[in-house]
């Protein structure tokens, strides 16, 4: 159970318990549904904590692959990397859409370390010439455009 408030950070006097079969229901920080962790705050951290987490070992395995093919093909880098990374990326998309700008430049930044790592560029590649190469969108339009293929 997860107690949504205005002021999440303000004490109660009274407490909310749930009691089902006389078992005491305590309420919680965070609860994870359908894959997307949702926090009381609904500041979504804990969510991108995980994809980070997530996603790590599978920036690893890119950058592995870009740099031990003899001439890495850039298609099939960006196949792996939208079949290995961006579906987690965008896996609870449609509630993210709401999110702050942040958040979404957070998501923005674990996508291009991702791409980075396919296509065996150094870190200070620009995110622009990235997108150019790859013809790829940013991560909050292609997340829009997805939702609205979807719903027509």
């Amino acid at each position: 159970m997860i107690r949504f408030t205005i002021h999440p950070m303000k004490k109660y006097k009274h407490p909310v318990e749930v009691k089902v079969d006389n078992n005491i229901i305590k309420p919680l920080d965070h609860t994870r549904y359908l894959g997307v962790i949702i926090d009381k705050q609904l500041n979504w951290r804990r969510h991108l904590d995980h994809i980070e987490t997530k996603i790590a070992p599978r920036v690893g395995l890119l950058r592995y692959l870009s740099r031990t093919a003899h001439e890495p093909n850039i298609r099939t880098m960006i196949n792996i990397f939208k079949s290995i990374a961006r579906t987690i990326i965008l896996y609870g998309y449609p509630v993210l859409l709401t999110v702050d700008q942040n958040i979404w430049n957070r998501i923005e930044i674990i996508q291009n370390k991702a791409l980075r790592a396919a296509l065996g560029l150094p870190i200070y590649t620009s995110v622009d010439y990235i997108h150019k190469i790859t013809n790829l969108p940013k991560i909050k339009d292609y997340a829009t455009t997805l939702l609205n293929s979807l719903s027509k």
